[in-house]
């Protein structure tokens, strides 16, 4: 496929936004083929350390999208001109680490921690998951004081 070859030839740690602006409709049996089978490929690390969203999709498209999204368990980030909604099913726990990430854009897992008010543990654990999802990006690590390594976190978007 085209397009998966596109990703994969893609720049590491690279966002691609898939583009449904020329788009007027789009059936569930390809909204699950296409943007589930490749969000499942992003959360498996098949693709290395790739992100995508969602722009320039109509009201029909996000609902279609939003259904298969929530059939599979998963979620996508849409970029709209006034901010950035979330398509899919996040926990409640997960979507507050998201809110936080897309709020301060960078950071490291302990001001993330600092900011959700939650210890390292809960908020790396929260974290992690997120970037499973392909919903933000763990982009370095580093050592910290004492041993051991703290991670950074960027929003995609």
């Amino acid at each position: 496929n085209k397009f998966m070859s596109q990703i994969r030839d893609s720049e590491s740690d690279g966002v691609t936004p898939l583009d449904f602006s020329a788009v007027d409709f789009i059936d569930i049996s390809c909204a699950d083929e296409f943007l589930t089978k490749l969000i499942m490929r992003i959360g498996s690390g098949e693709l290395g350390n790739r992100f995508v969203f969602i722009q320039g999709a109509n009201l029909s498209i996000r609902e279609t999208l939003e259904a298969v999204l929530k059939l599979r368990g998963l979620a996508a980030l849409v970029k709209e001109e006034d901010g950035v909604i979330v398509l899919g099913t996040l926990k409640t726990p997960i979507r507050e680490a998201l809110d936080v990430v897309l709020d301060k854009k960078s950071g490291t897992s302990s001001e993330f921690a600092q900011a959700l008010r939650k210890n390292i543990n809960i908020a790396c654990n929260r974290l992690n998951a997120l970037q499973k999802m392909g919903l933000v990006c763990r982009v370095r690590d580093g050592s910290v004081p004492g041993g051991g390594r703290q991670f950074y976190y960027e929003s995609i978007l």
